[in-house]
């Protein structure tokens, strides 16, 4: 471990705020023959990973990743010339014996799921895989399975979770109507109280009628996105070629436009990406579910997965000083939110406003400035 000291600064964000967690690090191995040093410290903010380090980590085994972090408190330590009481910033490999098959999608990329519980006021958004994780680990609070996950320590602590995403994707595959709404909102209830006895649930009288809007709200663009899944899906089954990725991409901004799909939309990018990258690689083709009797239902899964990332980023525009994170198993929803690197979120005019820089794994060589020409500069929801 290396550690930083930085002096106390009259314009530092406050360290520590209440339900903020405590943690310690210890080193694998001692330097210079010396037992391993190890330092416990609280307010701690990591810095978001990004798209490589994802793609390279195995998240059903045990994480080895680098962390940076800043903003913590020291509460106790061995190391010299480390005080109490300093703030510090730091970096390390983080060896761990607990997998993260859960992962947080935040501003600025994706951390383990446990690791974005440092600070207390983050909010869960869990998508419907994590749900399913969590009913199946844990019994009123106590885990009960075997292997270790960072997920577990949503178990411990009093965190936000707004179960929202869980209600208006529905469990039928398809658009939900007010009754299936309202069913899947008290079920989700009732599995987290029941699972996370110390979890604070972001829900009160107003959560039906807000999420019926929402559906409302989003149901005719949805439905245009759906039909342009539809038209493209059977040329994009297969691996594009070199020779067909012209005919391929125009036919993609062809359908777009057809469909009254703005071709700044997030499943725009996705399906171009899909085009672009060649052996089927990029994790976009994935997220979009293709396959030879694509249909619907498997386009209303894609578009409630895109649906989530759209709602991440309209929090983040609207409530700058809130830390709303997307749980999500989906590694490919991961790799995706990762890859498109969306950063200066603004609400301005009524109207949520964002940038994308997509990573060469997403849209190679000169791909990516095609797609700036063929997109609008500035991109709104």
């Amino acid at each position: 471990m290396t550690f930083q000291l930085l002096p106390p600064d009259k314009n530092e964000e406050p360290v520590a705020q209440a339900g903020d967690l405590i943690m310690k690090f210890m080193e694998v191995e001692g330097q210079d023959g010396l037992p391993p040093r190890s330092v416990s410290i609280v307010g701690i903010e990591f810095q978001p990973l990004d798209y490589e380090q994802l793609a390279a980590s195995q998240l059903h085994k045990p994480v080895s990743i680098p962390l940076n972090w800043r903003h913590a408190k020291v509460l106790e330590t061995d190391i010299a010339g480390l005080d109490l009481g300093a703030l510090t910033r730091g970096y390390t490999s983080l060896e761990s014996p607990y997998s993260s098959v859960t992962v947080s999608l935040q501003r600025g990329g994706w951390l383990p799921s446990g690791l974005a519980m440092s600070r207390g006021d983050l909010t869960i958004l869990p998508d419907r895989n994590v749900i399913s994780q969590i009913k199946s680990r844990y019994d009123a609070g106590v885990t009960i399975v075997t292997n270790k996950d960072f997920i577990d320590m949503v178990a411990d602590h009093e965190v936000r979770i707004n179960p929202l995403l869980f209600a208006i994707e529905g469990n039928n595959r398809r658009i939900p109507d007010a009754d299936t709404v309202e069913a899947q909102l008290g079920e989700v209830t009732r599995v987290l109280r029941k699972s996370l006895p110390k979890a604070k649930l972001v829900i009160g009288d107003g959560s039906l009628r807000g999420a019926l809007g929402l559906i409302e709200d989003l149901r005719r663009g949805f439905d245009n996105k759906t039909a342009f899944l539809l038209e493209i899906a059977p040329a994009l089954v297969a691996p594009t070629s070199g020779r067909l990725l012209d005919k391929r991409w125009e036919e993609v901004l062809a359908a777009a436009d057809h469909h009254d799909v703005a071709r700044d939309t997030l499943v725009v990018l996705a399906a171009l990406s899909a085009v672009s990258v060649r052996n089927s690689g990029s994790p976009a083709k994935k997220l979009l579910k293709f396959h030879g009797n694509y249909g619907p239902e498997d386009a209303y899964n894609a578009l409630a997965d895109l649906r989530s990332l759209d709602l991440l980023i309209q929090i983040l525009a609207l409530f700058p000083e809130e830390r709303p994170a997307l749980f999500t198993a989906d590694k490919a929803l991961a790799l995706f939110w990762t890859g498109i690197q969306a950063n200066n979120f603004m609400y301005t005019s009524g109207a949520v406003s964002y940038d994308l820089s997509p990573v060469d794994e997403l849209l190679p060589g000169d791909t990516r400035e095609r797609w700036k020409r063929d997109s609008q500069s500035a991109r709104a929801l």
